[in-house]
């Protein structure tokens, strides 16, 4: 009985001493912001000695653009709505790109051209393409790969990693027991992930409370599974792999950081963890727009591209694919307009085509709470997107790469870019 009490005392003095750690972490250093870089250690991704450079061009896109913003009555002009983001939020970088040309450009505060910015999530469209070239180069058989298969230790744990493929992590479908609780709680699992000074350890805990692949929900582990398949199956560092496959050869113009968990396992945060600056960011979307050609070289397979921006497979998956997000379309008929559920599709799409100038694809219709009915669907816009309203917008139809990196949660920014691409 004695020897039992003391297992329970040696258990709860390691819980409480895990926990301080991530709370001294948590409280040492603050909220999450676009300065990580200088909370945790880092990996570098040094930068090729020429970089490709944008044209750049004068466009009047400040004064003569006005679109309806989320929370404002009036519709804004680009210039109204950057001075309206600035009086909110000192700290915000813009880069709009058409044919390889910058037509804007807009820093303030810590983001700049030369300054690095953390990107959160757009970390994980980071990660997403380099498992497709860890693929296209043979070190991953397949997206159906088991994870187990790399990470062989997960077999002793909870029996559902044998049955969690990499297509599970890439598409958020884990069925883990995860919650993306970004509340400020040090005992929450995302606050575990980010301040936690053993990732692997971490995802060694997991639990799950589905059977894999039963359905979408969003959590930062699952890509935090997918740097450990990497690391594993290259065996080379994530920040090795970005530099060599995609920093150097796509021609950056600025060294980019990777955070770790802490400088003895210098596991990557590959869910959330890189810090780079805005053109950088929009020579990134310029590879998926050009379809993974760089210059006429192929970096990533076209598969891997069709993969990650199939309008069919993202409104299946919550408009989530392969780490990468379309830009639904969610239009209202009313009145004359109105109709049957399954009903004049066809006329609807006619009517949503002509009359919004939107291309729709995948449409479904959705009644309404007050009786109307709705169409849902899939726009030929994809974006990734970080939790502080980091945006990577392409539009392959206009040929356009628009950028924002700020330090405020503006989940309204990718419907925004969405209007202001569509005006140029």
């Amino acid at each position: 009985m004695r020897s039992k009490r003391l297992n329970w005392l040696v258990a709860l003095v390691v819980v409480l001493a895990m926990q301080s750690c991530i709370a001294y972490r948590f409280v040492g250093h603050g909220a999450e912001g676009i300065d990580d870089f200088e909370t945790f250690p880092t990996d570098t991704i040094h930068a090729p000695e020429t970089p490709f450079r944008f044209a750049k061009a004068a466009c009047p896109l400040l004064d003569t653009l006005r679109l309806q913003v989320a929370r404002v009555d009036e519709p804004l002009t680009l210039r109204q709505m950057i001075d309206t983001l600035d009086s909110k939020n000192p700290s915000a970088g813009m880069v709009i790109v058409r044919n390889d040309t910058i037509l804007f450009e807009h820093y303030r505060g810590m983001v700049a051209p030369d300054r690095h910015t953390t990107v959160f999530s757009v970390t994980k469209s980071v990660t997403s393409l380099l498992v497709g070239m860890a693929i296209d180069k043979g070190y991953i058989t397949s997206v159906e790969d088991v994870v187990t298969k790399y990470l062989p230790d997960l077999k002793r744990r909870a029996p559902e990693f044998q049955r969690l493929t990499i297509e599970h992590l890439l598409d958020m479908r884990t069925g883990l027991a995860f919650s993306e609780n970004y509340a400020s709680n040090p005992l929450s699992g995302m606050a575990r992930l980010h301040y936690g000074r053993d990732l692997q350890r971490q995802i060694r805990q997991q639990r799950f409370k589905e059977e894999p692949g039963t359905k979408f929900e969003y959590n930062s582990m699952a890509t935090a599974i997918l740097g450990a398949v990497l690391e594993q199956a290259t065996g080379r560092r994530y920040a090795e792999l970005l530099e060599e496959w995609v920093w150097k050869p796509l021609g950056m113009e600025r060294y980019a950081l990777m955070n770790l968990d802490d400088k003895e396992h210098r596991f990557a945060k590959a869910y959330g963890g890189l810090s780079s600056n805005p053109r950088d960011m929009a020579r990134f979307g310029r590879l998926y727009l050009n379809r993974g050609l760089w210059e006429g070289e192929r970096i990533v397979s076209e598969a891997w591209i069709d993969r990650s921006l199939s309008a069919d497979r993202a409104t299946e998956n919550g408009w989530y694919t392969n780490s990468w997000r379309t830009v639904p379309a969610r239009i209202k008929w009313d009145g004359k307009n109105r109709f049957e559920d399954g009903v004049g599709l066809s006329d609807v799409m006619v009517l949503a085509h002509n009359e919004r100038g939107i291309p729709l694809q995948h449409m479904r219709t959705e009644r309404n709470e007050d009786g109307t009915w709705s169409v849902r669907a899939a726009t030929d816009c994809f974006f990734a997107y970080g939790l502080h309203g980091q945006v990577i917008l392409i539009n392959p139809a206009k040929r356009v790469i628009a950028v924002y990196l700020g330090n405020d949660r503006l989940d309204y920014f990718p419907s925004v870019f969405y209007r202001l691409v569509q005006h140029l």
